[in-house]
């Protein structure tokens, strides 16, 4: 079956608790990377099957199924065969402005998350943060895969894309965003976008200036 150009759509409309972002896939063979959002992100599958992963579950989703992915929990979707899916999500806000940001818990997990949230640059170095946690490279590697489903530069550039995000939201400029959210370019943070959430940073700030 031959899948046709991928196409999202995305909106933004006002919530019983803040706005409610949406955004709907048609379907192709969509395979995002691990990623996590600030309140709970809502998954209705209208056609085809998925795959969800998070940190220590698999589950398999289909044409009519509706998930609920609480914030801050790491996961990623991905198709289950050539026959794409097509999604509608929907991104709550979290109910507090105090939630943490997805991520660890344990102490070494968020020691290595603040060091990484104050790096300049999308040069992850983890050499670097392991010596500043006192341990190996490797241990730390391992141990934040372990708790988090995700590798540590993984999760610098979604640390990234969320400050990308909120500068977004307030209207920067596309190229500044980029840059003050420490990836090189704008076509970087384009990249990024796309393979973290569908669509372009363009279309994200579009439905944001629609409010």
């Amino acid at each position: 079956m031959r899948i046709p150009v991928a196409r999202t759509s995305f909106t933004v409309r006002p919530g019983g608790s803040g706005w409610v972002e949406t955004i709907a896939g048609a379907r192709h063979d969509w395979r995002f990377r691990p990623h996590f959002h600030a309140g709970d992100e809502i998954v209705e599958v209208l056609a085809g099957r998925a795959r969800l992963r998070l940190p220590t579950t698999c589950r398999e989703v289909a044409a009519g199924d509706s998930v609920v992915v609480p914030g801050g929990v790491i996961h990623r979707f991905e198709p289950v065969d050539g026959s794409g899916w097509a999604f509608i999500s929907r991104f709550v806000p979290p109910a507090t402005k105090n939630v943490p940001a997805g991520g660890p818990r344990d102490a070494l997990g968020v020691q290595a998350r603040a060091l990484l949230g104050e790096r300049p640059s999308l040069h992850t170095d983890v050499e670097a943060i392991a010596q500043a946690c006192a341990v190996s490279a490797g241990h730390l590697a391992r141990t934040f895969r372990r708790e988090t489903g995700s590798s540590l530069h993984n999760f610098h550039v979604m640390l990234a894309l969320h400050k990308a995000k909120a500068l977004l939201r307030d209207r920067a400029l596309i190229i500044d965003a980029a840059l003050e959210a420490g990836f090189y370019d704008q076509a970087h943070l384009n990249r990024e976008f796309v393979k973290t959430f569908g669509m372009t940073p363009a279309a994200f700030q579009a439905g944001w200036a629609a409010v």
